[in-house]
């Protein structure tokens, strides 16, 4: 997934935990004004994590007010899920490089 789908999986994440249709969700429309409260909100940010593969961190979940500001922290945390996951994958092909007959020759010396 990438950033421009944000918009749609919020829509749909509101539409699930509400049980309304937004209409259109405007970045400066505040959360607590379209009906939504904290636990609501944190459902929200869950199906969107999971919808978008991410994890938010949760430094991140006190500074959301508007729409937009959930539109930006799902932004911000994307691009981290990729490359987190890619470079788990590098450490552990280095980390297994990194075990090469030269350390065990010279434990055996």
């Amino acid at each position: 997934m990438t950033p421009s789908d944000i918009p749609q999986v919020l829509h749909r994440a509101y539409q699930q935990v509400t049980q309304r249709d937004p209409g259109t969700l405007d970045r400066d429309a505040d959360i607590r004004a379209l009906g939504v409260d904290s636990v609501q909100l944190l459902e929200m940010i869950v199906i969107a994590e999971t919808e978008l593969g991410l994890r938010v961190p949760d430094a991140a979940l006190g500074g959301v007010e508007t729409v937009g500001d959930l539109y930006d922290m799902l932004g911000e945390a994307l691009p981290q899920a990729l490359p987190q996951t890619q470079g788990q994958g590098q450490v552990q092909a280095q980390a297994q490089a990194q075990v090469p007959a030269p350390v065990e020759a010279r434990g055996a010396r």
